[in-house]
């Protein structure tokens, strides 16, 4: 489907007592098509955003996005685009970065993936100076002088120009409502200056891409999870930040709005499905209507999402081993899907980030720092199986024998993989009984399979999972 037709779409405004009810019927029926990606009113497409991948050789952006597109199945890639580093000097680009950007972008295109680019970083030249003492000199998150807003849509506008027709979408700054972002949130004479300059921001953003390319979407928000309530100079509740948008009457500057509903490192509750601690200062799946109310009649973006495994300073040190990492992936997408606004989210991102002092790095890969793909890998990417292969019965005293494979729509080779027998009497609970590893059957045959020798003393239910990833059908062997 051509963007223009999708674009058209989003920005109407029909009444619906206008439409005959087959015809509302069948916009419906049809709304899946309008979002790439996206198969029913029940699925939420699949992306990645990944803030290296504008920066790697061409050769391993290449190797990035074809996996993004064709092992993990993804439909959509977010890359970001900083302002200070493609534009060093006023009226300059880097050549050696916007290269970086193009070849990113096209080979993106190439693969099929639908891109969407986030701006952030503010160039030392266009930066408040008045702000610099309060963050210990210039610093990239520092706000921009309004002087330079005109700059910034031209900037806009160029990236758009040069980008047209391989760019879905182009998002106004990453996580505004946070001061790494965007400094300060607030100031002594405006308790929302944060957001009002954001306002100001999105303006000029939205004009520069529309002049560069009318049929990318212009997508505002873009929110992290957690903020102050009340002013503060370092963090603004994604809930204030979208209600002053809100009240700025912009609504036709964008065609979507994002926000990041990680759970924060400050809440007890991990799970997908949980209420944060305090819901006037965070946003995170179970309360996103908090942000979909605002914009009732606008498509949402989650642009980031993820679990950390190891302990990221961040996220305040929590984090979850890796099994649990692919099942509340599994549980969040589920959960987003019941929200029909929601249209999108993104993994942040491919694979962990581990510099020399670990609690400063990011874990929320699917791959861990030295490239070994976490069950995440598996689970994001869907199509696994896990067959398990039992008698209907065996004698008493005779040994059992279990047999199955382990397989991924996406990669073959999944030998090596842990693989839980579990073991369930009749009127009594799961038990584990053994963990077997998947192997290669020969040189043909690139599948995981698996064997496990038992011997039951009574009938039992039998079932092999690969835990975070897939379980397999029960099996009930009866001991005669």
């Amino acid at each position: 489907m051509k963007r223009a037709g999708l674009r058209h779409h989003i920005r109407s405004r029909l009444s619906s007592a206008a439409i005959p009810l087959v015809l509302l019927a069948c916009l419906m029926a049809a709304g899946a098509a309008l979002w790439p990606g996206v198969a029913n009113a029940r699925t939420v497409a699949r992306g990645l955003a990944d803030n290296t991948i504008v920066s790697m050789t061409p050769a391993r952006q290449a190797a990035a996005l074809h996996e993004i597109s064709h092992d993990l199945r993804g439909t959509y890639v977010r890359l970001f685009v900083s302002w200070a580093d493609a534009e060093p000097h006023q009226g300059a680009y880097d050549p050696a970065y916007m290269t970086g950007v193009t070849s990113a972008v096209s080979q993106a295109d190439q693969d099929g993936l639908e891109v969407m680019i986030t701006f952030q970083d503010v160039p030392e030249w266009a930066s408040n100076h008045a702000y610099w003492a309060k963050a210990g000199g210039y610093k990239p998150y520092v706000v921009m002088s309004t002087t330079y807003l005109r700059d910034f849509q031209t900037f806009c506008q160029d990236v758009a120009t040069q980008l047209r027709g391989q760019v879905y979408a182009y998002e106004c700054w990453n996580e505004p409502n946070l001061y790494l972002y965007l400094f300060p949130q607030a100031t002594k004479h405006d308790k929302y200056f944060g957001a009002h300059l954001y306002v100001k921001m999105l303006r000029r953003c939205s004009a520069g891409i529309r002049a560069g390319d009318r049929a990318a979407l212009v997508v505002a928000g873009a929110t992290a999870p957690r903020g102050k309530a009340v002013a503060d100079a370092y963090s603004s509740s994604p809930k204030r930040f979208a209600t002053r948008i809100k009240a700025a009457g912009v609504s036709s500057l964008f065609d979507a709005y994002s926000h990041h509903p990680y759970m924060p490192g400050a809440s007890p509750r991990l799970w997908p499905e949980a209420a944060p601690r305090d819901p006037t200062t965070t946003v995170t799946l179970q309360n996103l209507r908090t942000l979909l109310k605002l914009f009732p009649n606008k498509p949402f973006f989650l642009t980031e999402y993820g679990y950390q495994t190891a302990a990221c300073q961040s996220f305040s040190g929590q984090h979850v081993d890796q099994i649990t990492q692919a099942s509340y992936l599994k549980r969040a997408y589920a959960y987003a899907a019941r929200y029909r606004q929601v249209k999108l989210m993104m993994w942040f991102l491919l694979k962990d980030f581990k510099p020399r002092k670990p609690l400063q790095g990011f874990y929320t890969g699917l791959r861990t720092a030295n490239n070994t793909a976490k069950p995440a890998w598996y689970a994001f990417a869907r199509g696994n199986r896990l067959t398990l292969n039992a008698p209907a019965s065996i004698k008493s005293g005779a040994g059992l024998t279990l047999t199955g494979q382990v397989s991924c729509a996406s990669v073959g080779g999944l030998a090596g993989k842990p693989l839980v027998v579990k073991r369930r009497l009749r009127g009594g609970a799961w038990s584990t009984v053994k963990t077997v590893y998947s192997r290669a059957a020969d040189a043909y045959t690139s599948a995981g399979l698996y064997t496990a020798h038992l011997r039951p003393k009574a009938s039992a239910y039998y079932r092999v999972t690969w835990r975070g990833v897939v379980t397999s059908s029960t099996r009930y062997v009866a001991v005669k």
